[in-house]
């Protein structure tokens, strides 16, 4: 299977409906959050390498430093706020609960 936009757009919905349904269940959004990175951090570490999963992480950080720094100068000059980004999952679109076991995904 190729890694395609698409493919990145089904995965995207499938953790952001995992992570609604926990909240949903009662868990706390921010446990969920963060035991959600940590197994895709722990995991890129060993299909990566630590190295890899470190550099990642720190190219991570610079890109919200960066995003920050925007925000503050932009506020700092007086102008007015971007759009409130919308949210890149499609939360309209339903996704079927089986699609990761389905055969035709991973052959």
């Amino acid at each position: 299977m190729d890694d395609t936009l698409e493919l990145r757009d089904q995965l995207a919905r499938a953790w952001r409906q995992v992570l609604d349904a926990a909240v949903e269940n009662g868990a706390p959004p921010q446990a969920v959050i963060e035991t959600m990175a940590s197994v895709a951090h722990e995991t890129f570490a060993t299909v990566f390498g630590a190295a890899a999963a470190a550099s990642y992480l720190q190219l991570l950080a610079e890109q919200l430093r960066d995003l920050e720094r925007s925000e503050t100068d932009r506020l700092v000059r007086g102008e007015d706020g971007p759009a409130p980004a919308s949210d890149p999952v499609d939360a309209d679109t339903p996704i079927d609960p089986a699609w990761l076991t389905q055969d035709t995904l991973f052959s």
